[in-house]
C-alpha cells in the first residue's frame, strides 16, 4: 500500500466513518467506496504530477519547455537535449552570475560538468610574469607552469576551451582520433548537419556563453 493509492484512500475514508452506523465488514458499502477511491487515486496521481511541473527541479517533458518559455521566451530552446541537460541549461541561464568571467565559467560548469580553460591576453594572472614570486609561475616554459604570451593588442578578448562532456554527440559512434572504430571494427558513422545529436550540443554552449559573458568582450571558443 502506497500513499495516495486506492487502498490507502479507502482505508482513510473507512477510518472516518462512525462505527456505529455500519458493521466493520460491509461489502456493499466497501464496493461503493472502492470505486470512489479508484477515482480519487487517479486524481491524486495527476495532482502529484501537476505539482512537480511547477518547479524547475522536478518539471519534465513538455512542461520543462513551457517553463523555459515563460522565463526566457525563444532565447533558449531544448533542441535534442534530455530533461537533465535542458534543466541544467535553464538553471545556468536564469540563476547564475552574469557578465563576469566567473559567472560565465560557472555556467559552463553547470552545463557540461567541467571547468573551461580561459586565457585573457591582457590578464597578468593568466599570462604570468618573469621573476614572479608566486609558486604557480615558477619554472615557466612550454607546457610547464602557469603562463602564456600576453598581447596588448587584444583588449577585451579571451580564449576559451570547453570540454563538451560525456554522452554528447552521436551515441555509440567513435569520433575523429578515437581508437574504437575503423573499417570492419567498432562503430563509425558519417555525421551531417541533419543528424540529431544527443547531450550537450555546440549551439547550447555558444548560447550560454553569449548570455553570460562580460559585456563587450569577444570570446574565441574551441569546443573539444
Amino acid at each position: 500500500m502506497a500513499t495516495g493509492d486506492s487502498d490507502d484512500i479507502l482505508r482513510r475514508v473507512r477510518r472516518l466513518l462512525p462505527r456505529r452506523w455500519w458493521q466493520w465488514g460491509a461489502p456493499l458499502r466497501d464496493t461503493i467506496l472502492g470505486g470512489l477511491s479508484d477515482l480519487a487515486a487517479w486524481c491524486f496521481d495527476w495532482t502529484t504530477y501537476a505539482r512537480k511541473q511547477t518547479r524547475l527541479a522536478t518539471a519534465t517533458g513538455i512542461w520543462l519547455d513551457v517553463l523555459c518559455y515563460d522565463f526566457l521566451q525563444r532565447h533558449l530552446t531544448r533542441g535534442s537535449a534530455s530533461d537533465e541537460v535542458f534543466r541544467a541549461l535553464i538553471d545556468a541561464t536564469i540563476f547564475t552570475e552574469r557578465v563576469t568571467r566567473k559567472g560565465m565559467s560557472d555556467s559552463v560548469v553547470i552545463l557540461t560538468g567541467s571547468r573551461p580553460w580561459i586565457f585573457e591576453p591582457w590578464n597578468t594572472f593568466d599570462t604570468g610574469a618573469y621573476s614572479s614570486s608566486a609558486q604557480a609561475y615558477g619554472q615557466m616554459g612550454y607546457g610547464v607552469g602557469q603562463g602564456g604570451y600576453g598581447n596588448m593588442n587584444l583588449p577585451g578578448q579571451l580564449f576559451m576551451k570547453v570540454l563538451r562532456g560525456a554522452n554528447s554527440g552521436v551515441p555509440n559512434a567513435d569520433g575523429y582520433g578515437g581508437y574504437t572504430g575503423g573499417y570492419g571494427f567498432g562503430s563509425v558513422e558519417l555525421v551531417g548537419n541533419a543528424t540529431r545529436l544527443m547531450g550537450v550540443t555546440d549551439q547550447q554552449i555558444e548560447k550560454l556563453i553569449t548570455f553570460t559573458k562580460p559585456t563587450g568582450v569577444t570570446v574565441w571558443l574551441q569546443i573539444l
